[in-house]
């Protein structure tokens, strides 16, 4: 009786409105921390209050994961798309940040910060709805720079150490608005190995963003029209 009175309060934390704002605002002030990360003066002020808020954030995210594991009917968890998003970037991020894979475990806690899209019901429930109006397009716009704000953190720690371009999350940012320009285009094309890539990927990311952004407009001048 008493479990059962336990596993539906859990539940009903679970599904409340509370309990995804606090998920929400912690992946936000990761987000937030981890362009701090990538600001090498702001990085060596706050080393230690950053490596304890990604410390207690993982914690956090690992019993929000089995929190919401459990509460769910069983095998009814991974058949939703973005609970296996959610699980894989929260299980890759548990990769330890030393040694021969801190490289790729840094890169694996950027991911964190695309979980927004999963926890907030407006962002969520706008591309699996597929809204028209004036939201859409705001949630297609947020999606470019949340896509351009991951990409610009990947690109200060993949290639940070070796090059100025990008050693620095403003000089990523730098880098990547060139890359949009005819000439960085080019230069992106024959950089070659890793960096041509890393744009590669860029390219794809934003392209498919700014299609959702054209359907989105396109939703919206059809809507208008009927």
């Amino acid at each position: 009786m008493n479990q059962g009175f336990q596993g539906h309060g859990l539940r009903a934390l679970v599904a409340s409105d509370g309990f995804r704002s606090t998920i929400l605002f912690l992946i936000a002030l990761n987000a937030f921390a981890m362009g701090l990360e990538a600001t090498p003066p702001a990085a060596e002020i706050y080393a230690t209050p950053l490596s304890w808020l990604f410390l207690v954030s993982q914690v956090i995210f690992v019993a929000e994961i089995a929190a919401r594991w459990v509460t769910t009917p069983r095998g009814e968890f991974f058949k939703d798309s973005w609970n296996r998003f959610d699980f894989v970037v929260v299980a890759l991020s548990l990769m330890p940040a030393i040694g021969e894979f801190a490289l790729v475990a840094r890169i694996f806690r950027i991911l964190r910060v695309l979980r927004i899209v999963s926890v907030s019901d407006v962002l969520c429930g706008s591309l699996l709805r597929e809204d028209a109006g004036t939201r859409a397009i705001l949630v297609a716009l947020l999606l470019v720079l949340l896509s351009g704000y991951v990409f610009a953190l990947s690109g200060f720690h993949l290639f940070g150490k070796a090059m100025i371009e990008w050693s620095s999350l403003a000089e990523s940012v730098a880098s990547l608005v060139r890359s949009l320009t005819p000439t960085g285009f080019v230069a992106a094309l024959e950089a070659g190995g890793g960096l041509l890539l890393f744009h590669a990927l860029f390219y794809v990311s934003l392209l498919s963003t700014l299609v959702n952004l054209g359907a989105a407009l396109l939703r919206k001048s059809g809507e208008a029209a009927s």
